[in-house]
């Protein structure tokens, strides 16, 4: 471990403590506070790690800079009961010692925090050790610092701001635990998750499935949708030739302003896409349309036991009913989710017989439920040509090398889109469950908040998106299912799917409840979070556990610009074949 030449001193130790987020409990920070020589020329930012000697001999506590302020010994009793006069000399001189920069009685407070983190002769450690107050403290320089952050051999995401060095992730690992990006409008969310999403494209075998209601993705993932076996899916109807569809598809779309002159040759390609096949429509079946599965069975069986209307001597059958299906899913080990068939007509038959031993009716109530059972599984089913859900979730998981690895859904009526996100997720999981596969699939939500609110609704569908969605972090992991949602707003979420994330990118979040719940996600400082209001449009902290960075350290960086690799692509295509756009 190597530093900097600069060595400052511990000078105190501050405790706060402040309520949760939610007020239920309360949270405590330790502040230490530094002294560092001033000068013009220090190598200090944000973000930068520091070494202090604990009680136990070559070991330092590392600590990450919150903040940091320049300190004159002549302003520290400075107030307004010193005469004007002698504080207009006072403050004078102050200001000449700046500008001259060598008087003994100025220096630098820096605030940091310690992230959980001893560094020993063996290497870095996890854990704590009790600091030496007034021992020295140590900026870790630009290669310790690498070390100490950076993943080896990982994707590079852009440069850590300060340290001018590339920030590099483990964008396997990051995609396996779930992802987040959270930042308030115009902090480049899209932009980020667009670069995200490359990177996993190009550097991992996963398929990338994006939720789009913001009808943005398909402009910021162009060249992408080009280069790749890809496919746009649309509930919107296109006119049927490529020429006049890709005139209809630029009235529907945002160009973002930096590719604005790129209009033409955007349209261009955008008629490459239809011609070859890669836009094409998804069939949404009305809602009850789908078919029934043997939980849908058993729900339905349990509602005859439930309703105040069958009657007292029938409700013991339907008792038994319930037992003989769940006896024959046990021997067969029939899964809950599979669709029902003809191999429960043997049951039928058997009810049928306890009824009439029993005296029933031909009318009642148990003859009406089998009666309608056996129509529905009598009754053959056509094979659609549409391309629907089911289809979908066929070619998400096929792992033939010919089959599409980017699917970007259009969504555009929200409650629709909503039924799509639950109907899709349940149908993947449900088949990757009875055909296993390693071969991983990210969902992208963008605009996530539409889909996992914390209030969730029946009536809107927000509560069949929500569960399905919550199902998915849950339990994806293991069948290598995994996440990636975007939003302004982490207090409209569903708090039990923010705690199955384990990597968050932040930007500016203007409402302090938003940065207080990531604080106590985390463990981290309020002031760092703070710094986040400072942040310019594509700058971000990355906020990971055990997941896409070695340690978990939070880490400042600027993301590159995604618009920027789609022009590129604009051109080198323009140059290869000049065109005059119009």
């Amino acid at each position: 471990m190597e530093f900097e030449p600069v060595t400052g001193r511990l000078r105190e130790v501050r405790v706060t403590t402040r309520p949760t987020a939610d007020g239920r409990s309360s949270v405590t920070f330790r502040n230490f506070v530094v002294e560092m020589p001033y000068s013009r020329d220090l190598n200090l930012n944000i973000g930068a790690l520091l070494a202090l000697e604990t009680i136990k001999s070559d070991t330092y506590l590392i600590l990450e800079v919150a903040d940091y302020v320049p300190v004159h010994y002549g302003m520290i009793n400075m107030d307004g009961s010193i005469p004007k006069e002698i504080r207009d000399q006072v403050m004078e001189e102050v200001s000449k010692s700046w500008r001259d920069g060598n008087s003994s009685e100025m220096w630098i407070d820096v605030f940091a925090y310690p992230i959980g983190y001893i560094a020993t002769p063996e290497g870095f450690k996890k854990g704590y050790l009790p600091p030496l107050p007034g021992s020295p403290v140590r900026i870790l320089n630009r290669e310790s610092f690498r070390e100490f952050v950076c993943a080896r051999s990982g994707v590079e995401i852009g440069k850590v701001i300060g340290e001018d060095i590339p920030l590099t992730i483990d964008i396997s690992k990051a995609m396996v635990y779930h992802m987040g990006v959270f930042a308030f409008t115009g902090s480049g969310k899209s932009n980020l998750t667009a670069t995200l999403i490359r990177r996993i494209l190009n550097h991992t075998n996963a398929k990338v499935v994006i939720f789009d209601v913001s009808m943005e993705y398909s402009i910021l993932l162009l060249d992408q949708l080009l280069s790749q076996r890809a496919e746009i899916l649309t509930t919107d109807r296109y006119p049927s030739t490529p020429l006049d569809a890709s005139r209809r598809f630029m009235r529907t779309h945002v160009i973002p302003e930096d590719l604005e002159r790129h209009r033409e040759n955007i349209r261009r390609k955008v008629e490459e896409l239809f011609a070859s096949g890669k836009i094409r429509n998804l069939y949404i079946p009305p809602q009850g349309s789908m078919g029934l599965t043997f939980e849908t069975l058993l729900e339905l069986v349990r509602a005859q036991i439930d309703d105040k209307y069958t009657a007292f001597a029938q409700k013991p059958l339907f008792s038994l009913m319930l037992r003989k299906l769940d006896t024959f899913m046990r021997e067969n080990k029939i899964p809950k989710d599979a669709p029902l068939d003809d191999s429960i007509l043997s049951i039928l038959k058997d009810m049928e017989n306890e009824g009439r031993n029993a005296g029933l009716k031909e009318n009642s109530s148990l003859f009406s439920f089998i009666s309608s059972l056996r129509s529905y599984i009598n009754t053959e089913v056509k094979e659609s040509e549409e391309y629907d859900v089911e289809k979908l979730a066929i070619d998400i998981l096929d792992r033939d090398e010919s089959s599409p690895r980017l699917f970007i859904l259009e969504l555009q009526n929200l409650e629709e889109s909503r039924e799509v996100v639950a109907s899709l997720l349940e149908e993947v999981m449900s088949r990757r469950k009875r055909s296993f596969s390693t071969s991983p699939v990210l969902f992208v939500l963008d605009e996530a908040q539409e889909f996992i609110p914390f209030d969730t609704r029946q009536r809107d569908k927000s509560e069949l998106s929500s569960n399905a969605v919550e199902k998915l972090l849950r339990h994806g992991r293991k069948y290598h299912l995994h996440a990636l949602i975007s939003t302004q707003r982490l207090a409209y979420l569903n708090t039990n799917v923010l705690q199955q994330l384990h990597t968050y990118f932040i930007s500016v979040l203007p409402r302090p409840y938003d940065r207080q719940l990531v604080s106590e996600t985390f463990g981290i400082n309020d002031t760092l979070l703070d710094r986040t209001l400072d942040l310019e449009v594509g700058q971000w902290l990355l906020v990971s556990f055990k997941a896409s960075l070695p340690h978990d350290v939070p880490v400042f960086f600027s993301a590159p610009n995604n618009l920027e690799e789609v022009r590129r692509a604009l051109e080198e295509n323009r140059s290869a074949n000049p065109v005059n756009d119009k």
